[in-house]
């Protein structure tokens, strides 16, 4: 267990296969976490981590312990530090291989006041074990009078000997729950006026990671206390200090007027989605946190004049942007992992996103995807619980839908006399494959066609020419499409007799896709599903004076939430091929069931992907 921005990245805004005889890196000899909690809610930590290498990927992973603080906020400082040799010599750490320094994080974002203790452990082999000694004081919660904290034991890796105490003033009220842990309420106090609380967990197994596992929220055994009572004081205590950062001032107003007026929009809808948009491509991501601003938002003026902020910025700019056109929004305390369930006991540490919701509209935005027009959110957002801060009101994003969460992809092929293929596709994406496709051709952008047009082609052991059409990624007044044109090398011997599989060249292949999906063989952790819809048609033309002998079978899947029917119909030299897949789940939830059914559908997706033309 470690300080509380090392394991819980707290501040908003922030496949693996499973072997038969798997053995996890390393092993947990030993967590004691004890946490002293004043009225205030200011806090002392002391925390002792001792680990031992169990394989050459562990001497990576334990080589260097980074503990990251809010050097405003509190103070940390490393009391001991050693490796623990297999023959049982220790080594200290010298004290210029403890080094302090400024932290940034991969996404771009500056942590101004964000710095990590590096501890450099030396003489690693497997075998050996690494400990360290820290003491952290929280002179400033984060959250006025507010004190909270959480970890939660992975399924990956074996424990020991874990010890978490809390001891708290009478005078400050904790809730705490546990989950697989042993232990509880001391009645025995060392400590006058205080409330204290001692449990311990071991785990002696470990499994490896699972293919779309959710996280550790939703299922792991954990440790939490928290002064918050309800998830609505969560959000109160995240709007008392972000409200009075969405204020309009003068050039806000300027702003979303000349916006409006310029887009001639006219209803809420109209002027809420070129705000939206105005900011989802104006602002620059980009987090400044300087004393409690991993929870607290700059200013929309401020915002404006630098054109760049982190999620709860882009909340704020587009919340004041809003209310300068009269319309109310609140901002919508969100996770941006793959956890789906809200903890029992309330805390702020689940949340490290937050996104707009329009009660008007009953919609959610967030500007910090650029490529989700209004009405879209990316697929990490979607099912998920919120906090809707202006009222502490809990909410739900939407579901995925496979009315709205689809693609159709139709294309067009011609087999040539020397066996190679000329095609052209017209795909749409719409809902989250709307998002991620606008993404990817914003990126495609500028870059080299030949390498993008050789990894697509890869993706089924294709090869040959082509090109995608010319698309702008940020207009959204025109429906999403993405058009192609491609020539495959040789795919069969011609002239026959011979037969072919059909190909897929620049078109998605999203359902072809499904066919090398891989499930683990035991599903011991619950995973994350979609609700999606996919159909293509396809035409592919033969040469007029080929026979064309045999036509694939049409083939049906119905079962459960799965459903998936190809059809083949040949109409004088052209082969009509539909096929569409369509998954409802009644959540973002799933579990053993589930593989089962969709490892049913892929053998018979497989064999029917295997089926070939046959001519002469």
């Amino acid at each position: 267990m470690n300080f509380k921005n090392i394991a819980l990245g707290l501040m908003l805004c922030s496949s693996v296969v499973a072997f038969a005889q798997y053995k996890p890196s390393y092993t947990v000899v030993k967590s004691y976490s004890r946490f002293e909690v004043n009225k205030d809610a200011s806090y002392t930590q002391y925390l002792e981590e001792q680990e031992r290498v169990d394989t050459t990927q562990g001497i990576r992973m334990l080589g260097e312990r980074k503990i990251t603080y809010n050097s405003t906020l509190e103070t940390v400082e490393i009391l001991e530090a050693y490796t623990i040799q297999p023959d049982g010599t220790r080594i200290n750490v010298p004290l210029d291989k403890i080094r302090t320094q400024d932290e940034t994080a991969d996404d771009g974002a500056i942590y101004s006041d964000s710095k990590s203790k590096v501890i450099i452990y030396p003489k690693l082999e497997v075998g050996s074990q690494v400990y360290y000694r820290a003491k952290s004081v929280q002179h400033t919660p984060e959250f006025p009078g507010h004190f909270f904290t959480w970890e939660h034991y992975s399924p990956h890796v074996r424990y020991q000997n874990v010890t978490v105490e809390l001891v708290h003033d009478v005078g400050i009220e904790v809730g705490v729950n546990t989950k697989g842990m042993q232990g509880g309420k001391l009645e025995t106090l060392s400590q006058p006026n205080t409330v204290a609380y001692k449990f311990t967990y071991s785990q002696d197994k470990a499994y490896p990671n699972e293919e779309s596992r959710a996280d550790l929220p939703d299922f792991a055994p954990n440790f939490s206390a928290s002064t918050f009572k309800t998830y609505a004081d969560v959000g109160q205590a995240y709007q008392v200090r972000a409200k009075e950062k969405a204020a309009v001032t003068p050039a806000i107003q300027t702003l979303a007027n000349e916006l409006i007026a310029k887009a001639n929009a006219k209803t809420t809808l109209e002027k809420v989605k070129v705000l939206h948009h105005w900011v989802a491509q104006n602002i620059r991501y980009l987090g400044i946190y300087v004393g409690a601003g991993g929870f607290v938002p700059h200013d929309a003026q401020s915002i404006l004049d630098n054109l760049y902020g982190d999620c709860k910025d882009h909340v704020v700019i587009l919340e004041s942007l809003l209310a300068a056109a009269g319309i109310d929004s609140t901002p919508a305390l969100i996770n941006s992992s793959t956890a789906y369930l809200l903890p029992k006991l309330p805390t702020p540490g689940i949340f490290d996103h937050v996104i707009t919701y329009v009660p008007s509209l009953n919609v959610f935005l967030d500007s910090t995807s650029r490529f989700a027009p209004l009405g879209t959110l990316p697929s990490g957002n979607m099912d998920k619980p919120v906090v809707l801060t202006q009222t502490g009101t809990l909410s739900r994003t939407p579901k995925t839908d496979p009315s709205k969460d689809r693609t159709e992809a139709r294309i067009q092929m011609r087999l040539t006399r020397d066996g190679s293929i000329e095609g052209k596709s017209q795909a749409k994406m719409l809902g989250i494959f709307e998002v991620a496709s606008r993404n990817s051709q914003f990126n495609y952008q500028n870059k080299n066609q030949a390498d993008i047009v050789n990894r697509l082609l890869s993706r089924f052991q294709e090869t040959g020419w082509g090109e995608i059409g010319k698309t702008e990624p940020t207009n959204y007044d025109k429906a999403w499409r993405v058009d192609s044109t491609f020539e495959l090398d040789p795919v069969v011997n011609v002239p026959g007799p011979s037969a072919m599989a059909i190909p897929v060249g620049l078109a998605p292949g999203r359902i072809k896709n499904f066919a090398d999906v891989v499930l683990p063989k035991e599903r011991r952790f619950p995973t994350s599903c979609n609700s999606t819809k996919h159909e293509e048609w396809i035409d592919l033309a033969f040469p007029k004076d080929m026979k064309i002998t045999r036509v694939p079978q049409g083939v049906s899947f119905v079962k459960g939430n799965l459903k998936y029917q190809s059809a083949y119909e040949l109409k004088g030299q052209v082969l009509k091929i539909k096929r569409t897949y369509a998954a409802s789940y009644k959540n973002n939830i799933c579990g053993e069931e589930a593989d089962k059914l969709f490892s049913a559908f892929t053998q018979v997706l497989r064999r029917d992907l295997r089926q070939q033309v046959f001519f002469e």
